[in-house]
């Protein structure tokens, strides 16, 4: 892609340089930019664990001349982000959305409404103040992007619930019954004796539904005490699949209100 179809937007958070390009009318970030800030490693490594379709590589002119550097689009931004553990991270993004992107929207650097359904999943993520009007559609057609999932997604990649919650700032059970209730996943009951208690204990397990399993994972727990006979395993999230939370769940907020 030519420089002349990107615009520049350089910010600066703290004492980092922030940059976002105007491309095609949609934001994209600078990914080395977003791992300094993140505390994350090399941006082509972070890259491969990203979901497919919200990344590529652009020509910047820096003063060293040009350099190919690896962009994210705003959903691709927002997984980025979800992969810090630094305690600043959500205050990282509380500033993008709160300070970068409705600057870039109130001087025109984007003249189209189409970041929507990105807009929506930044409001669950971080309380975004600035949330446009969604269409239908707009939302169909982000879901498919979103739901992307390598078969073999690495462990360390794979998210817990109650990290995931972390980050949207809602509580684990509330999360969890949101995902029952919109038939994402639904609660398997299970007994074991517990002999420090001296009676059956019940044990709630989950499982995802066949059509959201893409966005999910099983893992066995061989060290936790077996239910009915069996191997307790944990259900947890692949990257795609918290991004595709984030960005429902503020829809469906959205539709409650």
């Amino acid at each position: 892609m030519s420089d002349a179809t990107a615009q520049l937007v350089p910010f600066q958070y703290e004492n980092e340089r922030v940059r976002v390009l105007d491309i095609d009318g949609e934001p994209w970030f600078v990914l080395t930019d977003l791992c300094r800030v993140l505390g994350l490693g090399t941006p082509s490594r972070v890259r491969d664990r990203l979901a497919e379709g919200v990344s590529q590589t652009h020509t910047l002119q820096t003063a060293g001349g040009p350099q190919q550097m690896i962009l994210v689009s705003e959903p691709g931004m927002y997984e980025v982000v979800i992969r810090s553990d630094k305690p600043e991270a959500a205050r990282f993004r509380r500033w993008i959305t709160s300070e970068v992107l409705p600057t870039i929207r109130r001087t025109g650097a984007y003249g189209t409404p189409a970041l929507t359904g990105p807009e929506l999943m930044a409001r669950a993520l971080v309380e975004a103040k600035q949330v446009l009007a969604a269409k239908d559609a707009t939302i169909a057609e982000l879901a498919p992007k979103a739901a992307y999932v390598d078969e073999f997604v690495a462990d360390e990649d794979l998210i817990q619930f109650r990290t995931l919650a972390n980050q949207l700032q809602i509580g684990e059970a509330a999360l969890r019954e949101t995902l029952i209730e919109h038939r994402w996943i639904y609660r398997v009951t299970g007994s074991r004796w517990s002999n420090s208690k001296g009676r059956k204990e019940t044990i709630h397990q989950y499982r995802a539904f066949a059509e959201k399993k893409p966005y999910f994972r099983l893992r066995p727990l061989h060290k936790a005490p077996r239910v009915n006979g069996e191997v307790q395993q944990t259900l947890l999230l692949t990257p795609a699949g918290a991004e595709a939370v984030a960005r429902n769940l503020a829809r469906w907020n959205e539709e409650a209100a």
